[in-house]
């Protein structure tokens, strides 16, 4: 066994450093699962222990290793606490109408109009708050404004829903670290109060992507007008929902959002065409650094189409990785590496951990630690499909490429897009043998030469076919979306399955040997486990207007006056996908198995029954069981239940996400039930 292992050592010799921000990672969700905000000083005192243990350890390889990944650990940990204490928390808004006013820090085209951004708003003419509110302008206000400006107008203001169900969407946590308070939609026109001061680099660059957007949207219908839009700047707002859906089923989602995929075409143009001219000079192709200098424009390119698009998270999450290639390429390194990824992936984690619990974070990094591996693994495939000269073979050898490419991708990434959104799309591969290649070669290199025209008022002339390109994948999407099955509704992921399917991941990704193998089990595992999940028997949404009960294969919905589709429709994937058919249930109460939905107090009292639900406040009825009622939601956000032959399992929204800044204050629990 010893001898196995110090084999073993030796054939992964230099990857045990990819345990780095496994390590990190870790520690940063560690962090978002607890219950309480710890200490401040908690992280810090274990990463300052941590950085003693790895000097101490230094000689000593398994210590030095166990060292390092504490220290990872703790620097993860103590960066998310940091991060976390740095945002100002969130005011209560007014109910009812109010005033609002502050300056415009960012305007969103929409299908239905726009929407302003005030930063340090003033409401009812209070002090001017540390966070910004998001206002949806009436359709038919027309009046002009420009970015910096001070504006006023009146509104309904909402904050951040609570989550649908308990272990729903947590729109509290994406609002609090991007320094939203509240939304809502104005009753009134907008006024503008005050100039704009002289513009930062910031502001001017706000102001440039919303002109190319108004220039695209004059020359371009909606349709394909908002695709062009979000390529070119980023903003995704005016793309119709239809067409949205329709991308979505489709499996090219990732085409709308700006990232890896259109910084990395964005880079591979300006590198060829650097290149080319480089190469057709004798001086230049002799004496010149033609590939480095390539690679340096490359990225300078990149830079520019990643300000242009808004310089969010996915653009700087791959400029960092493409930074990397590029010192790659100068310092005569490969490229593309998993060591690069991992440090990319610590930078990320450094400046932003909140992004390890988000979408793009998970699913992009598990496409690039599959692409990297799988390529690895497939290098003597990949030597002989070049060796077929043939017009045939090359074109078959670059579909097979390509195939493979959006197995890699679209695999390692859909389990991913489960979890965070309880679908998944079967039919990316074809969509993606046509829509990837088009967007590379027509589209995105047709829309930089639309934005190079747009000073010379000639950039019709590209957008125009551009606009061609986008409609053919417009209709590739609306056909495929019209399959069978093209989007499958599933019952949510539970944490710990995809904790497993990531560690297997990670495990069969990061090592040579044969011991990735191990990963398999471990993808299994997370398979069982949500293969062994059961829906609840009883959901009720926050304000208890809503109330799901499970009757056999079919499920009873309660629909309250003044219920929200919004909160229906998050409900649809608890159950996978099955509808729920409205209860004809007018009695004062009913029964459903051993669960008592009670309109009112039951007069007739509870029977046998286990658990008693009730859209209204119960008090002193049903002594000894459990109870659902309006209080209880109120006090604890949205319920779910489980009964069974042993009793009853309640789970709320205040237990799974706990006391934390992002969460807005429940009241009171000391007369909880």
């Amino acid at each position: 066994m010893r001898a196995w292992f110090a084999a073993w050592v030796e054939a992964e010799h230099g990857r045990f450093p990819l345990l780095l921000p496994v390590a990190m990672g870790a520690a940063i969700l560690a962090y978002f699962v607890l219950p309480h905000e710890p200490r401040l000083w908690l992280g810090l005192c274990a990463a300052a222990g941590a950085l003693a243990a790895l000097v101490a350890l230094w000689r000593f390889p398994p210590g030095r290793l166990a060292a390092a990944l504490a220290l990872a650990a703790a620097l993860g940990f103590a960066r998310a606490e940091w991060r976390t204490a740095a945002e100002p928390g969130f005011v209560p808004v007014p109910h009812g109408v109010t005033d609002i006013s502050g300056t415009i820090a960012g305007i969103d085209l929409l299908p239905n109009g726009r929407r302003i951004t005030l930063a340090r708003p003033s409401l009812n003419g209070g002090p001017a708050l540390r966070r910004t509110i998001r206002v949806h302008l009436r359709d038919t206000d027309d009046t002009p404004l420009t970015l910096g400006e001070g504006a006023k107008t009146r509104a309904f203001l909402f904050g951040p829903e609570r989550p649908a169900y308990p272990g729903g969407w947590d729109q509290g946590r994406q609002d609090f670290f991007q320094g939203l308070d509240a939304s809502g939609f104005a009753i009134a026109p907008v006024t503008v109060i005050a100039p704009a001061q002289p513009g930062t680099l910031a502001r001017r660059l706000l102001a440039l992507r919303q002109g190319i957007a108004t220039r695209i949207l004059a020359t371009l219908p909606i349709d394909t007008g908002s695709i062009a839009v979000t390529l070119l700047t980023g903003e995704e707002q005016t793309i119709p929902p239809p067409e949205r859906e329709a991308f979505i089923a489709a499996g090219l989602a990732h085409i709308l959002a700006v990232a890896g995929l259109h910084v990395g075409i964005v880079m591979g143009l300006a590198f060829a065409a650097t290149r080319f001219l480089l190469t057709r000079f004798e001086r230049t192709a002799l004496h010149w650094p033609a590939k480095s200098l390539a690679a340096m424009a490359a990225l300078g390119a990149g830079v520019v189409y990643a300000l242009l698009t808004g310089a969010h998270l996915p653009i700087l999450r791959s400029l960092a990785m493409a930074s990397l290639v590029t010192l790659g390429i100068i310092v005569g390194r490969r490229a593309i590496s998993l060591r690069g990824l991992s440090l990319a992936a610590m930078v990320i984690m450094l400046t932003t951990p909140e992004a390890v619990i988000g979408t793009s974070f998970q699913m992009s990094f598990s496409a690039v630690l599959a692409l990297i591996a799988g390529y690895a693994a497939a290098q003597g495939f990949s030597a002989r499909k070049h060796r077929d000269k043939t017009v045939f073979g090359r074109v078959a050898g670059h579909l097979i490429a390509l195939a493979f490419t959006s197995l890699l991708a679209g695999g390692a990434s859909m389990p991913y897009a489960a979890y965070q959104f309880q679908q998944i799309q079967p039919y990316w591969i074809p969509a993606n043998l046509v829509a990837v290649p088009l967007t590379a070669l027509w589209i995105l290199p047709l829309g930089l030469a639309a934005l190079a025209l747009m000073p010379l008022h000639l950039a019709a002339l590209a957008l125009v076919p551009m606009g061609w390109g986008i409609a053919v994948i417009i209709w590739i999407t609306a056909r495929i979306a019209a399959w069978p099955a093209a989007m499958l509704r599933i019952a949510p992921i539970p944490d710990a399955a995809i904790l497993l399917v990531t560690a297997g991941l990670i495990w069969l990704c990061i090592w040579r040997s044969a011991a990735r193998y191990a990963g398999l089990p471990l993808l299994l595992a997370g398979a069982l486990v949500y293969a062994a999940i059961r829906p609840p028997d009883v959901l009720v949404s926050a304000d208890a207007r809503l109330i799901a009960l499970r009757d056999g294969a079919g499920i009873l919905l309660v629909r309250q006056p003044k219920a929200t589709s919004y909160t229906l429709a998050q409900w649809a994937p608890v159950w996978g996908g099955a509808q729920p058919v409205l209860s004809h249930c007018t009695a004062e109460s009913c029964r459903v198995g051993r669960v008592l939905l009670a309109m009112a107090p039951p007069a007739g009292g509870c029977g046998d029954a286990m658990l008693v639900v009730s859209p209204e406040p119960l008090r002193g009825v049903c002594e000894g069981l459990p109870v659902i009622d309006r209080f209880s939601v109120w006090r604890q956000g949205a319920m779910e239940a489980w009964v069974g032959a042993h009793g009853v399992r309640l789970r709320s929204d205040r237990m799974v996400q706990g006391e934390r800044p992002w969460v807005p204050p429940y009241p009171p629990d000391k007369n909880l039930r």
